[in-house]
């Protein structure tokens, strides 16, 4: 027996009003009675993955975009608690469907409406270089910021923040793809007092970002085009995330944070000799970190500052670092520098790959002098770490060079209490497309072979595993 068709219509749309949105469409489905009730929930995901993957036909572009108007035509829901719109591969004219849909929404906010999520990006844009400025496709009506709005994602649209007066209870925000200058973002974050998540992806016109959120845990910036600074004020903050070129960022310590990434893969060049000691004195207010992400820029330059070898104040709380390196000679300073650093790391990630290499690199002592490079093991230096902590190291990428065989033979001659190697062998193929994988396991097996020092140690292999 249906017990669903004894209920009054009122109480069916309360059923269907906290059903995610997808669930609640299908219920059209189930009888004519049932033909409009989904159109009373409150969290509307119009996410175009629900009609295709990306780049659809022009039907399957045609079907989203009826069913979005027939959403419209139909709504008669009490609240909207959740708004989500997901589109790409088109590009959206003022006039269009879309926009009116945005339209519709910024005038039937309520003040129950708890996230707002509306991504125009194009996932091709990744491809372009960090300066791409893509058309911004959708303007956002301006409304009022309710006191119940928790999380707020724009990406690839416009919208005045200086318009708004307070943010009250807004906990997370994502702004991708969008311009946004620095004197609005700052003025923006002063506006959320509750504010505990930021991330910034692909902005512009960022210039000097002063980031002052008293609540704030969380910060990504990524890639965002030319910020000439960026200064924070964030006694709370538990995890920064930068990727981008090389720039001033200004901090005090930090004493809560637990996880660091520092990646300035898409540096050109050496920007300023004072590079180095400017990252130097970053990692001094860092140095409580747990977890640090670190790229091939950082171990080139780090130790052209003026006390390359360790820090004043060692890592003492690091105990996960991951390496974003090609193992070059080059890089050889920098690692050292992190192995002298992290006394009781107890894992080690080296993710390998092609990095940028700087012709111009001045090593602070010879390489000949360097612990990888000494042939006589009795006046190679160990470092405390892999004497007494260092239990797993995770290698991902791996193809067996040269370069990658000198510095894993020292890792396993002198990691004492070395307990797991877990090796990610590399998908790059050869000449002609020949699968390497033989090649690399053989590689893998010399280097066993050359000796290792702790009598427990077990090595993995995973051959699916991306690089």
């Amino acid at each position: 027996m249906d017990h669903f068709s004894y209920l009054p219509e009122a109480v069916i749309l309360i059923i269907v009003s906290f059903l995610p949105f997808r669930d609640a469409v299908r219920t059209s489905v189930l009888s004519r009675r049932w033909r409009h009730f989904w159109t009373a929930t409150g969290d509307v995901d119009l996410h175009q993955s629900y009609f295709f993957v990306t780049n659809g036909s022009d039907s399957q572009t045609m079907d989203y975009m009826h069913f979005m108007q027939r959403w419209m035509q139909n709504f008669r829901a009490p609240q909207m608690r959740r708004f989500r719109v997901v589109f790409s591969g088109s590009v959206i004219s003022p006039g269009s469907d879309m926009q009116r849909c945005v339209e519709f929404f910024s005038g039937n906010i309520r003040r129950e409406t708890r996230e707002v999520h509306l991504d125009f990006s194009d996932p091709s844009w990744e491809l372009h270089g960090i300066d791409h400025k893509p058309q911004t496709i959708i303007q956002l009506p301006f409304f009022r910021p309710h006191a119940t709005l928790g999380s707020l994602h724009l990406s690839a649209c416009r919208f005045d923040f200086l318009r708004c007066d307070t943010f009250a209870a807004l906990k997370n925000v994502y702004l991708g793809w969008i311009e946004v200058p620095g004197y609005t973002l700052n003025r923006f974050v002063a506006m959320c007092p509750s504010l505990e998540d930021l991330r910034l992806k692909r902005c512009w016109n960022v210039s000097e970002m002063m980031i002052g959120a008293q609540r704030l845990k969380v910060l990504v910036i990524d890639k965002c085009m030319e910020p000439e600074s960026i200064s924070i004020d964030a006694p709370l903050l538990n995890t920064f995330k930068y990727y981008g070129l090389c720039t001033y960022v200004g901090m005090d310590y930090h004493r809560n944070m637990e996880e660091a990434v520092f990646d300035f893969g898409v540096q050109s060049e050496v920007s300023d000799q004072g590079d180095g000691q400017m990252l130097y004195n970053l990692l001094l207010e860092i140095f409580s970190v747990r977890v640090l992400t670190i790229c091939s820029y950082m171990l080139q330059v780090l130790p052209m500052c003026e006390e390359p070898l360790s820090l004043e104040s060692k890592l003492k709380n690091m105990r996960h670092l991951i390496l974003k390196t090609q193992l070059h000679m080059n890089e050889y300073y920098g690692i050292s520098f992190f192995l002298e650093s992290c006394p009781h790391l107890e894992l080690l990630e080296i993710h390998l790959g092609a990095r940028r290499i700087f012709p111009d690199y001045e090593p602070p002592f010879k390489f000949e002098e360097h612990p990888f490079l000494i042939r006589d093991e009795r006046h190679r230096r160990n470092y405390r770490c892999l004497k007494r902590t260092l239990k797993t190291v995770k290698v991902k990428g791996f193809k067996g060079t040269d370069d990658e065989i000198v510095v894993l033979r020292y890792l396993l001659k002198f990691g004492l209490v070395l307990e797991n190697l877990f090796v990610h062998l590399s998908k790059e193929k050869g000449a002609n497309g020949v699968d390497m994988e033989a090649t690399y396991i053989e590689n893998l097996r010399r280097l066993i072979q050359l000796g290792t020092s702790s009598p427990c140690l077990q090595v993995y292999t995973n051959y699916n595993q991306d690089d």
